[in-house]
């Protein structure tokens, strides 16, 4: 645990935003996830991408905090998109987002499960984030490469991999006589 602690925030990787804004995000290794500053610049990059008709429209249905935790991920995913992948793939973020809050009205409109969505949960007007948005499939799967790219140091892994677990993949050989000193 003294390792991890060691470890923590000492592993940054670079995400440049190659194409189009000429920015650099800085993701920390240990947590996968964005350095406070990146937070903020990736936030920022979201509101000056997103068409100001389609976010005031995202501002009624969703609190401010729920848009900037999702722009965050769909703007990361879309740098990673532009910029690190081969061929390059453009994500409009705002289109995103408005697919996501589709989706997540219809989920509200459903009252067939528990619950029944999470307008009905809270008994408002307003989504609450953890209860029914969920990310659109092309966001998570380059979501999940993105956290493959920073997991490895920036090194770009074959499509075909497993994930971060076999990315990071550490092979022990012990010898064969081999026994624990501390063993009963």
């Amino acid at each position: 645990m003294d390792e991890f602690g060691e470890e923590y925030g000492r592993r940054f990787v670079l995400l440049v935003d190659s194409r189009a804004s000429k920015k650099a995000f800085q993701f920390d290794q240990a947590l996968l996830m964005p350095t406070a500053g990146s937070y903020r610049a990736l936030v920022d990059l979201a509101r000056t991408e997103i068409n100001p008709r389609i976010m005031r429209y995202l501002s009624q249905r969703w609190s401010e905090g729920t848009i900037e935790s999702l722009s965050f991920f769909a703007v990361a995913a879309a740098v990673y998109a532009r910029s690190v992948l081969d061929p390059p793939i453009n994500i409009d973020i705002g289109r995103t987002l408005l697919r996501t809050i589709a989706a997540c009205n219809r989920r509200c409109v459903q009252k067939t499960h528990p619950g029944g969505g999470c307008r009905a949960a809270r008994n408002s007007m307003r989504h609450h984030l953890p209860k029914c948005i969920k990310l659109p499939s092309e966001i998570s799967v380059i979501w999940g490469y993105l956290k493959r790219y920073i997991a490895t140091g920036g090194a770009v892994c074959p499509s075909d991999a497993a994930g971060v677990q076999e990315a990071m993949k550490v092979n022990i050989r012990l010898r064969s006589d081999f026994s624990p000193e501390g063993s009963c």
